[in-house]
This record gives structure tokens, C-alpha cells and sequence, in this order.
């Protein structure tokens, strides 16, 4: 027994439950059955449930049989292998007596019990093929035919040291047990590693090889068994992996019961936190625009009075400039217009409202088209992109309304004022 398994019973409860035992092959005695058809008509459970399988009771039938072992199977500690592709199951089995003897005691303790060559169980090969697995200090010979699971020899024996000359040994002593005429004998001795229970509830079994030199090998020999597979290569008694497979599968869902509690716990608690986050933003916002209300009124007068001191530097309002501005363009002669004026209301210097009345409406729409086509005033609009004009016709007159918003004076508008001061006419429609 090596330095860790003879540490394994020191180590807290806890700790033991989150270990995978593998019990010395050579502790075993292990046989390759050739199942009969009567056998395999039965509806078989390659996975078993929580309940005794079909092969459970056919092997216990088996293991009761006298010339198979002088032990009942209330003292064995036992497991099996099936491949139904080769019709074969492999037994293995070994006293409970032996165990204690050698210090394997209260095997409930740990996650699983298995023999050490339970990860060449899980190996297939294409070719007759007969290969070594050293486990600790435990070396085993297996030797598969082609397509099966199961292999036709199993032998295994103790390595006592680590000395090369012990390993070559114990090999020797196993290659003279079977008979390697029908075997392609690897070259390289695969080493087992670390065992990992995965999250896809399946096992992990960890390999490399001894030498790793051979180009005719794959590097890739880690091997993965599902778990509940596992529980027919368990060296526990029926009973206990019954109530065992009960009691975790029990556990497992009051684990994920659990973890949807936290996962529904995390997101109330973050919904809650995201709201109240956003609350106080919206307070923070409430107290912004708050603040900018007040402001506002400020604004406002800052901008009248920086409207005030730019007409003020222009001039001020100059009601008679600006119509004397727009009229040249009313068209028609002076004694007679197209278009004449009945008010204007300057909001401030270039916001004016001009009301009065033309000879028809297209007499109106040319003095408006001559003030923007010219620059001089451009037609002022409402929030919704409107103009402010209106043209109405009634009872023989037709009048009109328009807000302008005057340009400032340009040479081309001192030119036409000019033009209309030396007697000249605009131009006519």
C-alpha cells in the first residue's frame, strides 16, 4: 500500500467524501464471462437507475455459484463491466476480510470505490491489443480483442519498488500468464493520473505514458466514463448504492433548487438596486431642472438685454428706415403702387409685422418674393416651420399680414435707395 493510501484514513470526513478510491488490482479476482442468449433476451440496464438492475441479479446469481467463489456475496466486494457489442460482462470481486486486513476500511466514506483498472474499462481498441496500467504502486495487464470493452485477460501485481528493474519484472511475470499470439503488446506502459468528477456528471480519468516516445501511440489517452455508469464498477454493496444514488440524486436537486433561489435572489437584488439607482437619477434630474428653471427668467432678460445693446450699437429701431427699406419694392409707380401699408409694428429692430393691402394677390406675394430675392427681409416662422403671411380677398380689397425678419443694410439695398431718391422707378411687374 503506498504513502497516500495509508494517509487516505487520517484525512476528515469531509475531505473523504470528495475522493475517488482505487482499491490495488491485485487484490481481485476477476473473470471474463461470455454471456449466453438466454441472457441478453432480457431487457438489460447498461445505465441503472436507483433500483437493481437486471445484470445486478444475474451477476449476484453468478457470484452465489460455488466454483465461481467460495465467499457468499454478503463478504464481497464486487462490480462488473458489460459490453453487450462483444456479449461479454467482466467480474471482478474480492473478500471484504482482505480489505480490512490490508486497512481498507469504512469504504461508505468516500465519493467512489473503484478497482484500479477501472479506467481501461472505458478503452476500446481496433485491433487485438494487450496493454499495461500502472496505478501507484499496482501494474495490470489487460488484453482486449477488437471492438470490446471487456477484456479477455485481466491480470494485475504489485510493483515494490519504483526501480526499473521491479517494473520490468512484474511485467515479465504478467506477459507469462496469457498467451500473446493473438495480441499486438504496446510498446509504452500507460500511468495513471488524477481523477475529476466534470460538471456533465461524468468522470475524468487522467493518463500519460511512461516513456511517451513511441510515434505509433497517441499523446491523448485521458479517459471519460459517465457516472452513473460508474456505479456498476463500484465495490459497495447493492443496497448501499441504492440508497447512495437516492440520497445524491435527492442532494443534487436541493443543490439546484438552491442555485435557482440565488440566481432569483441576485436578480431581485439587482432590479431593486438598478431602481434605486434610478430614482435617484430622476431625483438628480428633478433638482437640474429645478435649477434650471430658476434660471430661466436670468436667461430670458440676459437675452433681451444683449438684444437691446446689439440694436443699440446698430442704431436702435429705425421705423422709418426699414420701411423706407421695403417699400422700393412694392412695385408699381410712386403715386401708384402695387402694395400699400396700413401699420407696422416693430417688436424690436429687425422683428417687424407689416399690415396693409395690395391690387390682387399676386401684386402681394412679388413684394414679398422682391425683399428675400433682394435680401432684405426673409419671411419670420412659427415652432412648427410655418410662415407668418396671410393673404386674404374680400369684398374688392385684398390685404395681407406678414412678420419680417430685415437684414441688415447691404450696398445693393443703399444702391436702390439711392436709385428711388433720384426719381428713378423700381422696376415694374
Amino acid at each position: 500500500m503506498s504513502d497516500e493510501q495509508e494517509s487516505v484514513s487520517d484525512l476528515p470526513m469531509g475531505e473523504l467524501r470528495e475522493i475517488t478510491l482505487r482499491i490495488p488490482g491485485e487484490c481481485f479476482f476477476c473473470e471474463t464471462i461470455n454471456l449466453p442468449p438466454s441472457a441478453l433476451t432480457v431487457e438489460s440496464e447498461t445505465k441503472p437507475s436507483a433500483g437493481i438492475s437486471h445484470w445486478d441479479d444475474y451477476l449476484v446469481g453468478i457470484l452465489n455459484q460455488l466454483d465461481f467463489s467460495p465467499y457468499p456475496v454478503e463478504q464481497l466486494a464486487w462490480g462488473y463491466h458489460l459490453c453487450e457489442n462483444s456479449k461479454k460482462v467482466l467480474l471482478f470481486a474480492t473478500p471484504l476480510g482482505k480489505l480490512r486486513q490490508m486497512g481498507w476500511q469504512n469504504l461508505e466514506l468516500f465519493r467512489r470505490v473503484f478497482p484500479s483498472f477501472v479506467s481501461l474499462l472505458g478503452k476500446r481498441f481496433d485491433a487485438p491489443t494487450s496493454i499495461f496500467l500502472l496505478v501507484d504502486e499496482s501494474l495490470t495487464l489487460a488484453c482486449f480483442d477488437a471492438g470490446s470493452e471487456v477484456p479477455d485477460y485481466l491480470y494485475s501485481r504489485g510493483v515494490e519498488d519504483e526501480e526499473e528493474e521491479a517494473l520490468d519484472k512484474a511485467k515479465s511475470m504478467l506477459l507469462g500468464l496469457v498467451d500473446l499470439s493473438k495480441y499486438q503488446v504496446c510498446p509504452d506502459v500507460l500511468v495513471a493520473r488524477e481523477v475529476f468528477r466534470r460538471e456533465d456528471n461524468s468522470f475524468e480519468f487522467e493518463h500519460q505514458w511512461m516513456i511517451g516516445k513511441d510515434p505509433s501511440l497517441e499523446l491523448e489517452q485521458d479517459v471519460i466514463m459517465d457516472a452513473d455508469l460508474l456505479w456498476q464498477h463500484d465495490l459497495r454493496s447493492l443496497e448501499f448504492k441504492i440508497s447512495e444514488k437516492k440520497r445524491r440524486s435527492q442532494e443534487r436537486s436541493r443543490w439546484k433548487s438552491i442555485k435557482v433561489s440565488l440566481l432569483f435572489a441576485v436578480f431581485l437584488i439587482c432590479g431593486l438596486v438598478g431602481l434605486k439607482i434610478v430614482d435617484f437619477n430622476l431625483d438628480g434630474l428633478n433638482l437640474d431642472e429645478q435649477k434650471m428653471r430658476t434660471q430661466v427668467p436670468l436667461v430670458l432678460e440676459s437675452q433681451k438685454l444683449l438684444e437691446k445693446l446689439k440694436q443699440n450699437q446698430l442704431g436702435g429701431i429705425d421705423p422709418f428706415g426699414t420701411i423706407g427699406r421695403v417699400t422700393i419694392y412694392r412695385g408699381g409707380g410712386f403715386d401708384n403702387p402695387h402694395v400699400w401699408f396700413s401699420q407696422a409694428h416693430f417688436e424690436t429692430r429687425n422683428h417687424v409685422k407689416i399690415e396693409g393691402e395690395g391690387r390682387n394677390v399676386e401684386s402681394i406675394n412679388n413684394f414679398i418674393e422682391r425683399l428675400e430675392t433682394n435680401q432684405v427681409a426673409l419671411i419670420r416662422k412659427d415652432r412648427t416651420g410655418d410662415e407668418l403671411r396671410s393673404i386674404k380677398s374680400g369684398g374688392g380689397s385684398t390685404s395681407f399680414e406678414v412678420e419680417l425678419e430685415m437684414l441688415e443694410e447691404t450696398t445693393v439695398d443703399s444702391e436702390a435707395e439711392n436709385l428711388e431718391q433720384n426719381g428713378k422707378e423700381a422696376p415694374r411687374e
